[in-house]
């Protein structure tokens, strides 16, 4: 792969031209690392608002139409839309894991089949989420899970 930057005097907004015989996973993969660098999500909590890296973000969840972000430690208000958070956020990492919540796939450490035909991941910090049963072949997919 070879790497072109021309730095051009009086040059509008930055763009970045990838050239290639065919698109991808890995140029795909790119292109989703980087909207994630560029789409960083502002949050509040006490008043302040935060620039929240969405790596650090184990799970979204709207609740009485207001939408929070769940850190380690600390539960953020986001003023987006669920569904707007779903185009923003890398497929890579992030999915539906029912109407009311996106989940960070890269922060399950195991997950449990329920009996009512729903799913729940475990989280690396000590937090259980449920796919709902509408989703749950597409989260076994994207896991790669039951092949």
């Amino acid at each position: 792969m070879k790497i072109n930057i021309e730095e051009i005097e009086g040059f509008g907004d930055t763009e970045i031209t990838i050239k290639c015989q065919s698109i991808s996973k890995e140029i795909l993969d790119f292109i989703n690392e980087y909207k994630l660098i560029d789409n960083r999500l502002w949050g509040s909590l006490d008043k302040q608002s935060y620039i929240l890296n969405p790596m650090d973000i184990y799970y979204i969840e709207t609740i009485d139409n207001k939408v929070f972000a769940y850190t380690k430690n600390k539960v953020y208000e986001l003023s987006y839309k669920l569904y707007v958070l779903e185009t923003i956020l890398p497929t890579k990492y992030f999915f539906r894991a029912s109407k009311s919540m996106i989940i960070n796939i890269s922060k399950i450490v195991s997950i449990k089949s329920l009996f009512n035909g729903k799913m729940q991941a475990n989280l690396d910090n000590n937090e259980s989420v449920i796919i709902s049963r509408s989703n749950v072949v597409l989260f076994k997919e994207k896991l790669g899970v039951g092949k």
